[in-house]
C-alpha cells in the first residue's frame, strides 16, 4: 500500500481494515481534492485555528512543558498552512461523514496514534530542505522534525530564545553589529600599519581543552554493557561520556585507520585483513580527512576541503594591465557512512560548514563540529561576504555572538548521526579566539585576558540541550589555565585551577563557580613560585601537580563550595605532565625525573600515587626510564593507553643518547612497582611516532599506525601478525 493510499485510509477513519475502506473507495484523487478545496474556501476559519491563536497556545504549552522533546515546526507561515490544513481536513471529514458515517473514527483517540505538536516561531518554511528521514533511519532513532529540518544557518530557527553569555558574548541581533566589530579590527590594523599600537592580542585558537568527569550512572551502564561483549579499548578522552575523534578506532570487531584522504577498515579476527577503504568523493584533490568517529553501523568523517578562484584586484588607479590573484576558501564537510556492510560502506549524508577544522566532539548520537574562519579579508571586499555559511546558508544574525573586537569566527554546529544531511543548530562566536572545553552538561569557551600587569581567564558558558546551544553566563578568574584538565564541570558547576604570574612571584589558585559562574569559593597563594603542570578532579576532590625543582602533589577537598581546603601535600623529585586515575584510590603520573638541585631532566618517569587517604598521600612505586627522554603522550592524551581494568599502560618512548631510538612500551602495575611486558622497536617503520596507538581487543593487543598494524597474543605478547598498507 502506498503512502497516499495509507493517508486516504487514515482520513477515512479506518486504520484497522485497510482493504474494506481503501479498495471500496475508488475516488478520483484530483476530483476529490478539487471538491475539498472548494468546500474549504467556503468555510469560515474559527478564531481558535487562526495562525496567531495557534502560536499563542503553543507558546503557552512550551512554557508549561519546558525541557520535553516535542515534535515542532519552525515557521509562522507554516502555522498558517496548518490552519488551512485544519479546515481542509474538517471539510474532508464533513464530506466523507455525510456519505459514510465514519467521521467519528477520527475523533476516537484509540483508532490512530497520537502526536503532540509544539510550534515555535521563526524558522524556514517547509521546502525541499525539510525532507524527512528515510524509513530505515527512523527505525534507529525517533523521528523529530527538528532533526529533519536544516538549522545549519541558524536563521530564526531557535529551539529556545537565544540568550547572551553574560557580558562576555552578546547576541549580534543584526549583521550591522558584526560589521561594526570587523570595522573596529580593520581600524586597529590600519593604525598599527601607520606606527600605532594594537590593543587586541590576536591569539591563536588551540584545540579543545577538556576535563575528566565522573558520571557514575553512565559509567555503570557502560561497564555493564562492556561485560556482556568482547572487551576492547576506547579513545582516551578528557570528559567521561564525551567521545573524541582519533586516527585509530575499534568497535571490538574491526579496526579503523585514518590515512590522510581515506579510512581503511580492517577485520580484527584471527587474521587481520583489509575489508574496504572509505574515501569521500570530493571535488578537491587535496581534501584531507581530519577526524573520525565510529558508532555502531555509522562511520563519521570530518573532511577539510579547499576551493580556489581566480580574482582580479580592484583599484581606482589607472593601470595598463589587470592584476589577478588566487582566492582560496576552506570548508569542512561531515560525511556519514552506513557501514552495516563493512565491505560496501554507503554514504548516508553530508553537511558542509565554512572554515578550518578546529576540533569536534560526540555526545551520544550528537556530533559537534568546530571550525574557525578569519573574516576581515572578505569584509574588506564586501561586508556581506564576511558572514560564513553552513549548508550553503549564511549564519543568521540572531545566532551570532560578538565579544571583544576580533576577526576570527568560531562556528559551532551540531547534527545527529541519524539525520546526516541536516544540521540541528549553529552558532557563531566572533572575537579574538578562545579555547574550548565541553563538560557533560555545558560548553565553555575560555581565553586569557592581559590588561597592563594583570592576567585573567575569561569564561563563557553555553547550555547544550539536545544539540542546541544557548548562552548562559560569563565570568573572569585570576590567572591562566595551563593544563587542559585544570577546568572541570560537575553537576553543572565549574572548578578551575590557574597559575597567576602577574605578581612579584607566580602563585596558583583554585576557584569554585556555581551554575551562573558566580565564584562561591576560592584558594589562593598555593605553591608560590611554582606552576601547575597537571591536574585531575574526582568527585569532590582535586589533585594537581606543581613544579619548580621538585614535584608536589596537592589534594584539595571541594565538598564545601564556600570553603575549599587543601588537605594533603606530597613532595617527590621530578614532575608529572599527565595524571590518570587508576581505580578509586590510585593516581598514575607520567612525566620526568629531575635533579632536585639543578632541575635537569634525567629521563621519563612513571609514578603511582596512593590517594586512599588524601591527607596522607604517598608514593606506592615509581620507575625512571633513564634511556628515554621524550614521549608524545605527555602532550597528547590520546597517545597514551591507560586501562586499570586490563592492567595496561602503553605509550611511545624516545631516546636520543645514541641517535634517535623509538619504542612502543607496555607496562603493567604490580603490588609495588611497574613491570614491562612489551617493547617494540619502531625505527624501521620510518613513521611519525605521534601517530602510533596501543589498543586491545579481547586476547589480542595491537600497536596500530595508519600505515602498519602489529598484532600480539596477550598471553605472552608474542608477535602474531603484521599488516602493512601501501
Amino acid at each position: 500500500m502506498t503512502e497516499k493510499e495509507m493517508s486516504r485510509c487514515i482520513l477515512n477513519g479506518d486504520t484497522g481494515n485497510k482493504r474494506s475502506v481503501c479498495e471500496s473507495e475508488q475516488i478520483d484523487e484530483q476530483a476529490m481534492l478539487h471538491k475539498i478545496k472548494q468546500s474549504a474556501e467556503q468555510v469560515e476559519v474559527p478564531e481558535s485555528l487562526l495562525p496567531e491563536s495557534i502560536l499563542k497556545k503553543c507558546r503557552e504549552l512550551e512554557q508549561e512543558k519546558t525541557g520535553e522533546k516535542k515534535l515542532w515546526f519552525r515557521n509562522p507561515k507554516l502555522v498558517g498552512g496548518l490552519s488551512a490544513a485544519a479546515v481542509f481536513i474538517i471539510c474532508f471529514i464533513s464530506l466523507r461523514g455525510m456519505g459514510t458515517g465514519n467521521s467519528a473514527a477520527i475523533a476516537d483517540k484509540s483508532s490512530a496514534p497520537q502526536m503532540e505538536i509544539t510550534m515555535t516561531e521563526g524558522a524556514p518554511e517547509m521546502s525541499e530542505e525539510y525532507e524527512p528521514m528515510e524509513m530505515e533511519e527512523a527505525a534507529e532513532e525517533p523521528m523529530m522534525f527538528d532533526e529533519a529540518a536544516d538549522a545549519g544557518a541558524g536563521a530564526e530557527e531557535g529551539y529556545a530564545e537565544r540568550k547572551d553569555a553574560g557580558e562576555l558574548y552578546t547576541l549580534a541581533g543584526s549583521y550591522d553589529a558584526v560589521y561594526e566589530k570587523l570595522e573596529e579590527v580593520k581600524t586597529n590594523l590600519n593604525t598599527a600599519r601607520n606606527g600605532g599600537l594594537i590593543v587586541n592580542d590576536m591569539a591563536e585558537m588551540e584545540d579543545a581543552a577538556f576535563s575528566a568527569g565522573v558520571e557514575e550512572l553512565r559509567k555503570e551502564n557502560a561497564q555493564a554493557s562492556a561485560e556482556e561483549a568482547v572487551k576492547y579499548s576506547e579513545t582516551n578522552v578528557q570528559t567521561f561520556g564525551i567521545d573524541e575523534s582519533d586516527i585509530v578506532k575499534t568497535d571490538g570487531e574491526y579496526l579503523y585507520l585514518l590515512r590522510g584522504s581515506s579510512v581503511n577498515i580492517v577485520s580484527a579476527g584471527e587474521e587481520m585483513k583489509q575489508v574496504s577503504e572509505v574515501k569521500p568523493e570530493t571535488a578537491d584533490s587535496t581534501a584531507n580527512v581530519c577526524a573520525m568517529y565510529v558508532d555502531g553501523d555509522r562511520l563519521i568523517l570530518m573532511v577539510q576541503e579547499y576551493t580556489a578562484d581566480l580574482e582580479r584586484t580592484e583599484s581606482e588607479d589607472v593601470a595598463y594591465y589587470d592584476m589577478f590573484y588566487i582566492d582560496t576558501g576552506r570548508s569542512v564537510s561531515v560525511y556519514t557512512y552506513n557501514i552495516s556492510d563493512k565491505e560496501k560502506p554507503v554514504l548516508a549524508g553530508r553537511v558542509t560548514q565554512d572554515g578550518s577544522y578546529v576540533t569536534s566532539r560526540k555526545d551520544g548520537s550528537i556530533v559537534y563540529l568546530f571550525t574557525s574562519q578569519y573574516l576581515l579579508e572578505d569584509y574588506e571586499k564586501d561586508p556581506a561576504d564576511a558572514i560564513p555559511e553552513v549548508n550553503a546558508r549564511k549564519v543568521s544574525a540572531d545566532c551570532i555572538y560578538v565579544g571583544e573586537p576580533g576577526e576570527r569566527a568560531l562556528l559551532i554546529s551540531s547534527l545527529s548521526i541519524y539525520s546526516p544531511e541536516t544540521v540541528r543548530d549553529t552558532v557563531m562566536i566572533l572575537d579574538e579566539g578562545s579555547e574550548i572545553y565541553m563538560g557533560g552538561d555545558s560548553l565553555y569557551l575560555y581565553r586569557t585576558n592581559y590588561r597592563e600587569t594583570m592576567e585573567s581567564t575569561q569564561i563563557a558558558k553555553f547550555s547544550l540541550t539536545g544539540g542546541f546551544l544557548n548562552g548562559e553566563a560569563a565570568a573572569s578568574v585570576r590567572g591562566v589555565i595551563r593544563d587542559t584538565f585544570a577546568i572541570h564541570e560537575k553537576d553543572n558547576k565549574l572548578r578551575v585551577l590557574t597559575t597567576d604570574m602577574s605578581g612579584a612571584d607566580r602563585e596558583n589558585c583554585l576557584f569554585l563557580l556555581d551554575e551562573n559562574l558566580k565564584v562561591t569559593g576560592e584558594l589562593t597563594h598555593i605553591a608560590v613560585g611554582e606552576s601547575i603542570y597537571a591536574a585531575r578532579y574526582l568527585g569532590d576532590m582535586a589533585y594537581f601537580i606543581t613544579y619548580r625543582n621538585t614535584d608536589p602533589l596537592f589534594a584539595a577537598d571541594l565538598s564545601d563550595e564556600k570553603n575549599p581546603k587543601l588537605v594533603g601535600e606530597l613532595e617527590i623529585t621530578g614532575f608529572s605532565e599527565y595524571l590518570h586515575f587508576w581505580g578509586k584510590d590510585k593516581l598514575l603520573g607520567l612525566g620526568y625525573e629531575t635533579d632536585p638541585k639543578t632541575g635537569q631532566q634525567e629521563g621519563l618517569k612513571l609514578v603511582m600515587f596512593d590517594m586512599s587517604d588524601p591527607v596522607g598521600l604517598k608514593v606506592l612505586g615509581s620507575l625512571v626510564l633513564q634511556e628515554s627522554s621524550y614521549s608524545p603522550a605527555l602532550y597528547d592524551y590520546k597517545e597514551i593507553l591507560v586501562s586499570p581494568e586490563e592492567n595496561l599502560i602503553g605509550f611511545v618512548a624516545e631516546s636520543y643518547n645514541k641517535g634517535r631510538i623509538r619504542n612502543y612500551v607496555l607496562y603493567q602495575w604490580e603490588e609495588n612497582g611497574f613491570e614491562k611486558i612489551l617493547s617494540e622497536k619502531l625505527d624501521g617503520d620510518g613513521y611519525d611516532t605521534a601517530n602510533y596507538r596501543g589498543l586491545y581487543i579481547g586476547e589480542n593487543f595491537y600497536i596500530a599506525h595508519p600505515e602498519i598494524i602489529r598484532c600480539y597474543n596477550r598471553k605472552d605478547y608474542d608477535l602474531k601478525q603484521t599488516l602493512t598498507f601501501r
